[in-house]
């Protein structure tokens, strides 16, 4: 593992977000959910300890067979500030960043998310989205704490922008 290693979830890792059958802590539970193979390992790692994942959190998910190496960060030229992710367009945008809120909030929530999920189904664009976010991080904040919110709210951001 280095720190510029890009990891995704595997089949495996998508069925366990859907069906919970390991019953993994809920802090490497998050972790699995934010590996979305755009993030370098060292980025990963950084909110791993921001939300209180253990420190082997990736070792852990990639033993289990979760999440695999997916290749290498591109370090960006100086004057070329390239992703190391192509652009997604919108509509994959917006459903990535609607399934990141739902399963995230379900996760924080449990039956209490009832109300917001009913308002994210509602959703159907980006900018949508955009309103709801404040009203995601202050649910998260209220479940799980400022520390996990902001590596949340901050990762919905991105898919945003």
């Amino acid at each position: 593992m280095a720190a510029a290693d890009i990891y995704r979830k595997t089949d495996r890792g998508q069925a366990e977000i859907a069906g919970r059958k390991l019953k993994l802590n809920p802090r490497i539970r998050t972790m699995l959910i934010l590996i979305d193979g755009t993030q370098p390992e060292l980025l990963v790692k950084e909110e791993g300890e921001k939300v209180g994942a253990p420190p082997d959190f990736l070792d852990q998910l990639v033993s289990l067979g979760l999440v695999e190496k997916a290749g290498r960060a591109v370090v960006p030229a100086a004057a070329n500030e390239a992703s190391a992710v192509p652009e997604a367009n919108e509509f994959e945008r917006f459903r990535a960043a609607k399934d990141l809120m739902n399963i995230t909030i379900v996760d924080a929530l449990g039956l209490k998310s009832f109300f917001f999920t009913m308002k994210l189904e509602r959703a159907g664009n980006l900018a949508d989205l955009r309103e709801l976010a404040g009203p995601y991080r202050d649910a998260l904040a209220k479940a799980d704490g400022e520390a996990k919110a902001e590596v949340l709210a901050r990762r919905l951001n991105e898919m945003l922008r």
